[in-house]
């Protein structure tokens, strides 16, 4: 598999690796870890990063707790981490998918056992939007796109959501209650200061198609302001 990988990154000009694991025994984790250990030095050689996606600690074993994280940092360039689902897709409670109180207080924790100069900030490009009906409740991912276009539609007008540090919309049209807690430039920003208030290395993103122009430059325009 590392001779696939270094091959793959040589044959496309690559920068470098990202390693994204996930639903991975408990007992498995010191496996991945030594892959990563295997794995960098000769990535090294070949002018490639390192980089291994972990999730916020929690007690789920195969979500969570299979990441050696203080040896994953020791083995690769850099650990991101996946700072959402707060409320997934299928979660039986509308939510934001990533409120900035949230993510706060798992970076805290996080940051005990993760040096701050080897973590990337993984930030959510899509929001969702929910459907409350009849104690129902559902869920459907959008671009940052599709729900600005939504908001405008409806005619909605956004509030700011309190400790989220989003701006929500929230209406009920026949009988159905619709949330969204959005992700624009306004929690893009907010979430970039989380990176620059714990000294971060940086962040990462997921994914490129749920961004619109107007957000990278953003991005851009706030890692690299003067």
């Amino acid at each position: 598999m590392i001779h696939q990988l270094l091959r793959l990154a040589k044959e496309n000009n690559l920068d470098g690796i990202n390693l994204d694991f996930e639903n991975v025994y408990e007992e498995d984790g010191e496996w991945f870890t030594q892959f990563v250990r295997e794995l960098t030095p000769r990535a090294h050689n070949q002018g490639l990063v390192i980089s291994v996606d972990i999730t916020f600690i929690s007690n789920s074993n195969q979500w969570s707790e299979f990441y050696e994280r203080a040896e994953l940092a020791e083995a690769a360039d850099f650990l991101i981490v996946m700072a959402y689902d707060q409320h997934w897709a299928t979660s039986p409670q509308a939510g934001s998918v990533a409120s900035l109180q949230w993510v706060e207080q798992n970076l805290q924790e996080l940051l005990e056992v993760v040096p701050n100069e080897h973590l990337l900030l993984g930030i959510p490009l899509y929001t969702r939007l929910w459907e409350e009906n009849n104690g129902e409740v559902s869920s459907t991912a959008l671009t940052m796109e599709e729900a600005e276009r939504w908001v405008k539609e409806k005619g909605l007008t956004l509030e700011l959501a309190g400790s989220t540090g989003q701006e929500y919309v929230q209406a009920t049209i026949d009988g159905t209650t619709y949330k969204m807690w959005l992700e624009n430039e306004t929690s893009l920003g907010k979430r970039i200061g989380l990176m620059e208030k714990y000294k971060l290395a940086g962040i990462a993103s997921w994914s490129i198609y749920f961004a619109d122009q107007e957000a990278w430059e953003f991005i851009n325009e706030q890692l690299y302001k003067k």
